[in-house]
C-alpha cells in the first residue's frame, strides 16, 4: 500500500475520524469524562455517585492514577475528578488541567459523598 493508493488514502481518514486523543489511560478517563456529563445533565454537583460499568473497564480502571489529580487512583477517583472539572464538552482530554483547588475539591468530594 503507497500513499497515493486510494485505500491508503481511506484507511487514514477512518483514522481521521475514529481516533481521540485521550490524556493517560483511556479507561479513568471515560469515567472522568461520564462523570461529567452525568453532572451536566443532572444541573448539580451529585450527592451520590453510583458506577456501572463492565468487568474490563473497572479491572483496567482501579489501580492506575488518575492523571492530574495529585496520585489518587481507581474508579471512585476517576468519577470525582470528571465531577468536579465538569467540562464534559473536553471528552476524552477533560483532566488535561486540572487546577490545585479543583485537586482539593476532588478530595473533599471523596470524602464527603
Amino acid at each position: 500500500m503507497k500513499e497515493n493508493d486510494a485505500l491508503y488514502n481511506f484507511y487514514i481518514q477512518i483514522l481521521h475520524e475514529e481516533l481521540k486523543f485521550a490524556t493517560g489511560c483511556t479507561e479513568p478517563i471515560a469515567i472522568a469524562f461520564c462523570a461529567a456529563k452525568a453532572k451536566d445533565l443532572l444541573g448539580s454537583m451529585p450527592t451520590e455517585v453510583k458506577i456501572i460499568a463492565s468487568g474490563n473497564v473497572i479491572k483496567n480502571a482501579k489501580s492506575v492514577v488518575v492523571p492530574n489529580t495529585g496520585g489518587l487512583r481507581g474508579v471512585l477517583s476517576a468519577a470525582a475528578a470528571g465531577i468536579v472539572v465538569g467540562k464534559p464538552c473536553l471528552e476524552l482530554q477533560i483532566l488535561n488541567d486540572v487546577s490545585d483547588e479543583q485537586k482539593q475539591e476532588i478530595r473533599d468530594f471523596l470524602n464527603n459523598t
